[in-house]
């Protein structure tokens, strides 16, 4: 399946290669945040600018820096920590913790893997299987549908990706009962998948934008 990566969400896939493991998929969100957040502090002693998307969308310190003067400033766990707990859309890492021993529903992270693979056949299959998965929520702070993963915005970062048959796919989603008003917790909360995929430079680099918006419009 064709899909686009833009070239910093690449960089995040080299850094974290794990997050597509089994095992990893496995843990709890703490501790599939923990172990991110870890990355980002070693990287960033190691003056790895991979970390850049990271730190530059998320970390509230990092704000009107350059990429240099980011890489220059003091850079704790608590900063690695918070940085991963806003990334996927929780307010501090204390909210992080207070979930506990809750993990992502594995029936969701799978369609949503094969969606973001552009998997147009699979992505049926489970939402025959399991016709509330549409209307599901992940269960990071966000609480994006499917659909709003189609925006590539606002999620986490290693997942704002473009599959180039976004429109089927969100078409799909919407014939399955996908609500195309659901809001989601982005950007201070009340995010469509419409604001999302219009104002997400990914989709346009794709050069599916317009196809995209047209069907979420409908």
């Amino acid at each position: 399946m064709d899909v686009y990566t833009a070239p910093d969400v690449a960089a995040v896939l080299a850094l974290h290669p794990y997050v597509r493991d089994a095992s990893f998929r496995a843990l709890t969100i703490r501790a599939q945040l923990a172990r991110q957040a870890a990355t980002l502090k070693a990287a960033h002693a190691a003056g790895d600018r991979r970390i850049h998307m990271h730190l530059a969308s998320w970390w509230p310190h990092a704000q009107g820096l350059t990429p240099d003067a980011i890489m220059a400033a003091a850079f704790s766990e608590e900063a690695a920590q918070t940085t991963m707990a806003r990334e996927y859309g929780f307010a501090s890492w204390q909210q992080v913790e207070a979930l506990g021993e809750a993990a992502p529903s594995r029936a969701f992270e799978t369609a949503l893997d094969d969606m973001l693979r552009g998997d147009a056949a699979a992505l049926r299959r489970s939402l025959q299987r399991q016709p509330g998965l549409a209307t599901q929520r992940s269960a990071y702070g966000h609480g994006a549908t499917l659909l709003h993963y189609l925006g590539a915005n606002g999620v986490e970062s290693h997942r704002q990706q473009t599959p180039l048959n976004a429109a089927v796919l969100a078409k799909l989603l919407i014939e399955h009962g996908a609500r195309t008003d659901a809001t989601a917790a982005m950007y201070g909360g009340g995010q469509t998948p419409l604001d999302l995929a219009r104002t997400s430079a990914h989709p346009y680099n794709a050069g599916i934008a317009e196809a995209l918006i047209s069907v979420l419009r409908s």
